[in-house]
């Protein structure tokens, strides 16, 4: 037990460093997530069609479970760049959306003089800035999400193997 912070430290410097030299592994490991999920959805979705009785059948929900089964291979078979750039690419829409709404909400805000409408504008132009940002630069993006996430573990490491050492000598 008195071992485990050095064993977690350097397995989080490890890693740190290893995300820090191939940083879009991050968003990519995500993308692969989320490709597994839509299907497994598409599956799961085609079973639940061909269980149900004719009654309950819908062609719509049959064309959904096949295109949710057709997207997640194509994602699932895809390379690590491309799914990185998926995630930032839907990250950046829903940025976008979000600050659209944010904005359009502080506009109703501000006609009824909300005491918080500016800076819940003020949040929807971020919003739409990063959102901007995340579809002009994906794959930059990505590598920067990519670079925190390995300064993070590195300093988790560090910080275990310092409580290691406190703790021991």
């Amino acid at each position: 037990m008195k071992w485990f912070p050095l064993v977690g430290g350097i397995i989080a410097l490890l890693a740190g460093f290893y995300l820090f030299i191939n940083p879009v592994t991050v968003v990519a490991t995500l993308g692969w997530f989320i490709a597994l999920f839509i299907f497994i959805y598409g599956i799961s979705n085609l079973v639940r069609y061909l269980q149900a009785d004719s009654y309950h059948r819908s062609p719509w929900y049959l064309v959904q479970s096949i295109l949710a089964i057709i997207f997640g291979i194509i994602l699932l078979s895809s390379s690590a760049m491309s799914l990185s750039n998926t995630v930032m690419t839907i990250l950046a829409y829903w940025l976008l959306v979000s600050g659209i709404l944010r904005l359009l909400g502080g506009f109703q805000m501000q006609k009824i003089n909300f005491p918080g409408a500016k800076s819940y504008k003020r949040s929807a132009y971020i919003a739409l800035i990063l959102g901007i940002i995340l579809l002009i630069q994906p794959t930059l993006s990505a590598a920067i999400i990519g670079r925190f996430v390995a300064f993070i573990l590195i300093a988790i490491g560090a910080s275990a193997i310092y409580t290691f050492t406190r703790i021991n000598y």
